[in-house]
């Protein structure tokens, strides 16, 4: 692929836009020092009609996201038949609904905390409200008496038309990142404060990860497996991650991100350097797995 030019797509214009150039900066970085022939493309509305001349052959997605992450660029890629990192069309779009990722967890034998789709006298307490289609944690709030609960919901309508709730379970939060098909170490996530929120994630010294989780070796296994049969179920192709909640031995999937996050705080390169790959063969790893 060195006399191929590689396109970084990153920015967008969803709510993760921030993220999306830390990431896509990061990755660029990467496929320079690894001699790449690379360019930086920052998408905008303008981007479709734009896009036959930026004159590249293969596009490294790092968009998150609506517009990005669900779908969308991956079809509008294919039908310009010009091969892209990550996640085929249908997986995207699958992953990015977290109702219908839910659903495939519970066909697959994956245990995952219950859910509502409507505000009702059946929804129990403590509960998480959550946008439908949306990643960061953006819009999540965790509710603990019916009275706080319209709050909730207005924020989640901030980043998504639909909302669910979903049975809170408190206990150790892990994360599995899948390169290629095959499970990295586990992480256990430990917020300083609060859960795993935004600021949590992209803000140095406000979290806590143990590489290898403190989990039991059997449920170690357990995740690793349900992580690796879930990127071949969902068609996945480079790297995703997929969030767990443990409580008692018992791990409950929560959802599927299928472009990870590549800042200095992402997890996805934390559990690879513990393996000894850096975050330049990461970036590699994912390139050569590019395709239509």
């Amino acid at each position: 692929m060195f006399n191929k030019k590689i396109a970084v797509l990153m920015g967008g214009i969803s709510s993760e836009r921030e993220i999306s150039i830390k990431t896509g900066e990061a990755i660029y970085n990467a496929l320079i020092k690894k001699g790449y022939d690379a360019i930086k493309i920052d998408v905008d509305k303008n981007f479709l009609k734009n896009l036959y001349n930026y004159k590249f052959d293969i596009a490294f997605i790092a968009l998150h996201g609506k517009f990005g992450e669900d779908g969308i660029m991956q079809g509008i890629l294919e039908f310009a038949k010009i091969p892209y990192t990550g996640t085929s069309v249908m997986g995207s779009a699958v992953s990015m609904n977290k109702i219908i990722t839910k659903r495939i967890f519970q066909a697959l034998g994956i245990l995952t905390p219950k859910f509502w789709l409507e505000k009702g006298d059946e929804i129990e307490f403590p509960v998480v409200v959550k946008p439908v289609a949306e990643g960061s944690t953006l819009g999540i709030s965790i509710v603990n008496q019916e009275k706080d609960l319209s709050k909730a919901i207005d924020e989640a309508k901030k980043f998504s038309d639909k909302i669910f709730f979903e049975e809170y379970i408190k206990g150790q939060e892990i994360t599995v990142s899948v390169l290629c098909g095959r499970a990295l170490p586990v992480i256990e996530i430990r917020p300083k404060k609060g859960f795993y929120d935004y600021e949590s994630k992209y803000n140095k010294g406000m979290t806590e990860y143990i590489i290898p989780a403190q989990i039991d070796k059997e449920v170690e296994d357990r995740v690793k497996y349900e992580s690796e049969l879930i990127f071949k179920e969902l068609n996945c192709r480079g790297a995703i991650r997929v969030d767990f909640i443990v409580k008692d031995n018992n791990a409950y999937a929560l959802e599927v991100n299928t472009i990870p996050g590549m800042t200095p705080t992402s997890l996805l390169p934390k559990a690879a350097n513990y393996i000894g790959l850096s975050f330049e063969d990461v970036v590699e790893e994912i390139l050569k797995d590019a395709r239509l």
